[in-house]
């Protein structure tokens, strides 16, 4: 019998491990097959081969393990058998590495038989390396296909490749890591939190009251990318599409159909592209849409530069320094031509995807250059040249990947502030990816460990960071997340799980902070035609379909299942109040109903009492939408009724929605008004913070409610004891016992202020503490 029919007929298996609360713990099917699959990974599969390690005992990592060293010569198509077993452990790695000569020649990179109709994604391409993303792969098992790798050179090209190996980007421990295949906080009872909302005024987070839903349910295409069927059920569940990325070289020198026209170099002026091309080329834009999404903002984002005008070295299309003119002339005349074609095109354009990173921007690898002062150079001239050309058309960038902004000492900070002072006034808008890497299912169990992604308060102190800057130099610009979710590949429960709850967990924050995120898009898609068989679809084709295929040849997927959590839920703001640290909450209000999103992205499972919110309106019913992971499996449940209101039970990782109907409307009288006020200065050392401190201004405080001071802190090894120092001379100390317990701490302290402290100038003080840095300051008032 197969895996995949065990897991069905089985809910849950068990394997006799200890959890560090001394319970037995459970691991489901999948859980022990990869249990297995590790223990032949680091006995069996690894002996005789070349294996980079990192640490020791308990933390020791598998860094990269060389699985061939056969040299292979390469001169059109060729096809590579790995080493038996190779399938079943290679969805534990991150990248598949090709090392040789002449690699810069190869035309992608495909893993058969699991891949066997697209390439890879690339990472990065050189002469002497060739570094792919591995594929989604099924649970690992014994009876796997052989896998095998395939590829081919360009024509009347050669490549040698003398080494291949998986490459875990450290993160594969040596010891089999337990977390995702386990029901979360099931050793503990549930922790009771009681819901407050206030009923009679709606909330204003600075002048944003309607939730603006179109801003945040997205999923990861442009209009007209996709067949029809699946644009109107998107529709139908109101998601919109938000961002897609136009590659020059393979859409326009390459061409994907041999009828249309090419790209050429300009004969006149060498590493310029032929503009005449546009005469010919058609380009309509989003006209091929269904009618409901012809006229909405998206975004779309630059990459692969034509190669005539580009570095050789990696590939990825970063132009020469002396061809930026030529390639901003380029991307404006094609915005230009498809308005004229089409009648429009984006509304948001960004210069280079992800150019934060050496694959993306050559200049990054060479040292002699400031990449980043070059990166904010070409992204001004696009802009200059784009509005020139099709005024009204938002630039920005630059598309940040990896926002580790505290890396070299907030080194990787002080280059974003870089692009953001050398491109102020010429870009309209900045971007950023925030991704939650592998291994990172249970984030609180995993505090005290290597957990650095950005849900457990991260995200939240970076855009702080980011927006404080903007207000200190008068350069406050929309913000565009225009990639969120999961890195994670596979297609097992636990790998569709951590994307589920990544997807849902990222929009959501982005939907308590309107003022700042101008558009945010889950990396989800409704159907990818150039890899199908991607764990980050909704539908794939059936069975002996085209990739391309129409939504009623598809079978769905667990991802289906986010456009159903989120598919009503919208309406006017309300306030709410509770006491539960890592739980986000947004309340909504739409005629006799209620709703409420609620994401807990804490080590608890949680039992949330709305039976006292409405007052003396009568609850006609509740109900309530669930997408969470038990015994092994995503499970959805689509409206359940809840007879007993006080104990709504949310999962830990889990959003759901709940829906409150009223015998009539709220009788609203009135506007309760959010607002942030920064002080200047980001990434202060406590050294500074405790002798200089923090200036804060706060208008119109006669008028203020409530406030509360948010204080920004990073430091290696968790904060180490309570938050203490001065604001405005009067001395506070806050035990935030959680903030001592993270090992990578970087994440935001929230202090009650009174109300007869705050004054129109405030000054902060934090005292001083080794290696904790204060990474921005702001007072969050309510009146």
């Amino acid at each position: 019998m197969k895996l995949t029919t065990l897991l069905i007929l089985f809910g849950l298996l068990i394997t006799q491990s200890q959890h560090s609360s001394g319970q037995e713990i459970q691991l489901s099917p999948e859980g022990l097959a990869r249990k297995s699959a590790h223990a032949f990974l680091i006995g069996e599969y690894s002996e005789g081969k070349k294996s980079k390690f990192k640490g020791n005992g308990a933390g020791q990592i598998l860094d990269e393990i060389v699985v061939s060293t056969e040299r292979v010569e390469v001169n059109g198509d060729v096809v590579i058998d790995l080493p038996p077993g190779t399938a079943r452990v290679a969805t534990m790695f991150r990248y598949i590495v090709l090392r040789g000569e002449g690699l810069e020649n190869l035309e992608g990179l495909r893993l058969l038989p699991y891949a066997p109709n697209s390439n890879m994604p690339e990472s990065t391409q050189t002469s002497k390396l060739f570094r792919v993303k591995v594929a989604a792969m099924p649970i690992p098992s014994e009876s796997m296909p052989p896998a095998k790798l395939k590829t081919k050179t360009k024509a009347g090209t050669k490549a040698t490749i003398t080494e291949i190996a998986f490459n875990s980007q450290s993160k594969l421990s040596t010891t089999f890591d337990d977390i995702p295949y386990r029901n979360l906080g099931a050793e503990y009872p549930r922790e009771k939190v009681d819901l407050k909302i206030n009923l009679e005024k709606e909330l204003s987070i600075a002048g944003h009251i309607d939730l603006e839903r179109e801003k945040f349910c997205r999923y990861y295409a442009a209009p007209g990318n996709l067949d029809a069927s699946f644009e109107n059920w998107a529709k139908e569940r109101n998601f919109l599409p938000g961002r897609q990325i136009f590659k020059f070289q393979p859409a326009l020198v390459v061409g994907y159909s041999k009828n249309q026209p090419k790209l050429t170099e300009s004969k006149s002026k060498p590493g310029a592209a032929d503009l005449s091309f546009f005469e010919e080329y058609k380009n309509p834009g989003p006209r091929n849409t269904i009618e409901p999404f012809q006229d909405i903002k998206y975004a779309m984002c630059f990459n692969d530069y034509p190669e005539f005008m580009s570095v050789k070295q990696v590939g990825r299309g970063t132009p020469l320094i002396e061809h930026f003119d030529d390639a901003a002339e380029l991307a404006a005349a094609f915005i230009a031509d498809q308005i004229k074609d089409g009648g429009r095109s984006a509304t948001y354009w960004e210069v280079k995807n992800e150019s934060t990173i050496k694959s993306e921007w050559d200049y990054h690898f060479q040292k002699d250059k400031d990449s980043w002062a070059l990166m904010a150079d070409f992204h001004s001239r696009v802009a200059d040249a784009v509005h020139k050309s099709s005024p009204g058309t938002m630039v920005g960038g630059p598309s940040s990947a990896w926002m580790q902004l505290q890396v070299a000492d907030f080194g990787l900070y002080r280059n974003q502030l870089k692009f953001m002072d050398l491109t102020k006034g010429r870009v309209d808008f900045y971007s950023h990816h925030f991704y939650e890497d592998f291994g990172s299912i249970g984030a609180w169990e995993r505090r005290e460990g290597k957990y650095t992604n950005y849900l457990l308060g991260r995200m939240e102190a970076i855009l702080n960071m980011i927006q404080a800057h903007m207000h200190e130099t008068e350069n406050v610009r929309p913000i565009l997340i225009t990639e969120c979710g999961s890195l994670q590949p596979g297609r097992g429960p636990s790998d569709y799980w951590l994307r589920l709850r990544s997807y849902s967990a990222y929009m959501h924050k982005m939907m308590q902070r309107p003022d700042q995120i101008e558009l945010g898009v889950p990396f989800v898609f409704l159907s990818i035609p150039w890899n199908p068989k991607s764990g980050d679809t909704a539908f794939i084709p059936k069975e002996g379909e085209r990739n391309n295929a129409s939504l009623e040849k598809c079978d769905s997927t667990p991802v289906k299942n986010f456009f159903e959590l989120w598919r009503d839920f919208d309406g006017r703001r309300l306030p709410v109040s509770f006491k539960q640290k890592w739980l986000d909450v947004t309340a909504v209000h739409q005629e006799n109903r209620i709703q409420l999103a609620m994401t807990n992205m804490g080590g608890r499972r949680l039992s949330v009492n709305v039976a006292s919110l409405t007052g003396e309106i009568p609850i006609k019913s509740v109900s309530q939408k669930r997408l969470f992971y038990l015994d092994g499996l995503v499970k959805f449940e689509d409206n359940v009724a809840h007879t007993d209101a006080t104990s709504i039970p949310i999962d830990v990782e889990e959003t759901t929605i709940v829906t409150i109907e009223l015998t009539e409307p709220l009788a609203i009288a009135g506007t309760l008004e959010k607002k942030s006020h920064y002080a200047a200065g980001t990434a202060i050392k406590s050294v500074a913070a405790s002798k200089d401190g923090f200036a804060i201004r706060v208008d119109d405080t006669g008028s203020v409610q409530s406030a509360k001071l948010i204080v920004g802190v990073q430091r290696k090894g968790g904060l180490g004891g309570p938050l203490s120092g001065t604001f405005n001379g009067k001395p506070f100390k806050v035990k935030a016992a959680w903030a001592s317990e993270f090992n990578n701490l970087f994440a935001s302290i929230d202090v009650k202020l009174p109300i007869d402290l705050l004054a129109a100038d405030n000054t902060l003080k934090i005292d001083q503490r080794d290696g904790l840095t204060i990474t921005s300051v702001h007072i969050e008032t309510e009146k």
